[in-house]
């Protein structure tokens, strides 16, 4: 029985590490079975999938040209191998290649944390913390997209890992050049994790310049830290160089957050006005994770302070909380939005800081309760509670956020046109009017490759093509009601269908587009 019970605390991480993979796979295949879309609810997450295979798969510059600006790079590397599986591709499992496995590896290292810095010998925290990660409903799905956040943990939490195991001990330098290496890897990710490498440098040069180490010592611990800015350097020079404007990822027409969210009226409700931040932000955090895993996050902050080592563990929470706090101050800027369900998949930032808190408050349950094995199971069951009656009750924010938008307005028939495309497409090119977002999805939908699109959007009138395309293109996709990027370019052909028809029979239409073919 002790033999048995030491192998699984030895062995915890790889525990939950399968649970997860496993579990993971199942309910992707029971989404794909009520939808095959399911994966694909995201708008983003088909761009996401579009973008990594512009890497190899498209007509115009492919390679790292389509890497473009706003979209952090790292995301697309990592999906790319898969997007070009085209049954992966075609169903999104391609996210559920990359995002799937990070989530487990999340989870494992969120065990080692508990168990390393909490509760050393009482693995049952350690797995019931982990398991409230990547069981939490929310979490699990952006767990099977092919969406950013999911990578993006992955690295903030190894960084964390490793940022309190320098911190325990200074002298291991190798943890603090370790929490650097996947900083770079988490700024070139999402933009929350850029605040980051800036706390860990400056914290650093302050900690280490009062500690006893010689002066090589100290000048290298400095270096390494300095290291995670790297990533923030690197991308701003590319821009710079790509574009003319280092900052060109913030200013970007049409793609950027900030002019997305000075065209919706969300951005009124929450600029500069702190209590409607912190409201929104609240109430989406209630509706994500419960009244009583956050409750015990709560009490769990309040104990922190009755456990041994914890003037240590403070620097962590300061660490893990830096990411919501800068969706906070995003949103109080102007750059940022959110409104419930609308993009409640930023709470995932601060999960990782509940789990923990939660943990403190399991360690200090009174001894009576921790040896009491159904009581335990009993306090750790009501936490797991309110999760299983988001299922139950089909109260899933970030699963609801992806569907609502999925079956908003444009999308079904977007997807009704790739499949109308796909089911009389023989050869050609297609040239495709839309706009980015609604293109992508006919594209993905379509089943048709990359290579075979001319797409024409506002920064792609250039081409040839664009003012003569039965010399180019057997085919033209044309949205009635494009995307802002693309509503120039498709005004211009819409106000002289007269010459199209010369050229293109009609072979499709629904209410917001229309298929021709050359005649």
């Amino acid at each position: 029985m002790l033999q048995t019970q030491s192998i699984i605390q030895n062995n915890g991480h790889w525990i939950v590490l399968g649970i997860v993979i496993a579990l993971g796979l199942s309910v992707a295949f029971y989404l794909y079975s009520l939808d095959k879309y399911s994966l694909l609810y995201f708008g983003d997450s088909v761009s996401h999938m579009l973008g990594a295979r512009k890497l190899v798969d498209w007509s115009e510059n492919p390679g790292f040209a389509q890497i473009g600006t706003v979209w952090l790079p790292l995301p697309h590397l990592l999906l790319m191998p898969f997007t070009l599986v085209d049954p992966l591709f075609t169903t999104g499992f391609a996210g559920v290649a990359v995002s799937l496995p990070s989530l487990a590896i999340t989870s494992a290292l969120l065990y080692k944390m508990i168990r390393t810095h909490l509760v050393s010998g009482l693995s049952y925290i350690a797995f019931a913390g982990a398991l409230l990660y990547a069981l939490n409903p929310n979490t699990l799905y952006l767990g099977l997209t092919a969406m950013t956040e999911a990578q993006f943990m992955l690295f903030f939490v190894a960084s964390a890992y490793f940022f309190q195991k320098w911190y325990t001990n200074l002298e291991h330098l190798r943890s603090i050049g370790l929490s650097s290496i996947f900083l770079v890897l988490a700024t070139l990710c999402r933009y929350e994790g850029w605040i980051l490498p800036l706390f860990l440098a400056s914290f650093a040069i302050v900690v280490l310049a009062k500690s006893n180490f010689d002066g090589r010592k100290k000048v290298f611990g400095i270096l390494l830290a300095l290291a995670s800015l790297s990533g923030i350097i690197f991308w701003i020079g590319y821009n710079a160089i790509q574009y003319g404007d280092p900052l060109e990822f913030a200013n970007a027409q049409y793609y950027s957050a900030s002019s997305q969210a000075l065209n919706r009226d969300i951005r009124q409700t929450l600029f500069l006005q702190p209590a409607n931040v912190m409201t929104v932000y609240g109430i989406t955090a209630y509706t994500m994770y419960g009244p009583m895993l956050l409750s015990a996050a709560l009490v769990g902050y309040i104990l922190h302070r009755r456990t041994e080592g914890h003037n240590k563990r403070r620097m962590l929470y300061v660490f893990l909380a830096l990411p919501p706090l800068f969706t906070v101050a995003s949103l109080l800027i102007g750059i940022g939005e959110m409104n419930l369900w609308f993009n409640s998949r930023f709470l995932i930032l601060l999960l990782p800081l509940i789990i923990m808190l939660t943990a403190v408050l399991l360690q200090n349950l009174p001894n009576k309760t921790k040896k009491n094995r159904s009581l335990v199971a009993a306090v750790i069951g009501v936490l797991f509670l309110f999760q299983t009656s988001m299922i139950a009750f089909d109260r899933v924010p970030a699963y609801l956020d992806a569907k609502g938008g999925f079956l908003y307005d444009v999308n079904p028939f977007a997807v009704q046109t790739g499949e109308a495309l796909n089911s009389m497409y023989d050869n050609g090119t297609v040239m495709i009017m839309t706009g980015s977002a609604q293109g992508h999805r006919i594209m993905v939908t379509s089943g048709i490759p990359l290579r075979q699109y001319d797409e024409i959007i506002e920064s792609s009138t250039w081409k040839k093509s664009y003012y003569e395309p039965w010399s180019h293109d057997k085919w033209i996709v044309m949205a009635k009601q494009p995307d802002s990027d693309g509503i120039t370019a498709t005004k211009y052909w819409a106000e002289r269908r007269d010459q199209l028809d010369s050229h293109y029979r009609p072979v499709y239409e629904n209410d917001y587009y229309r298929i021709m073919a050359l005649k």
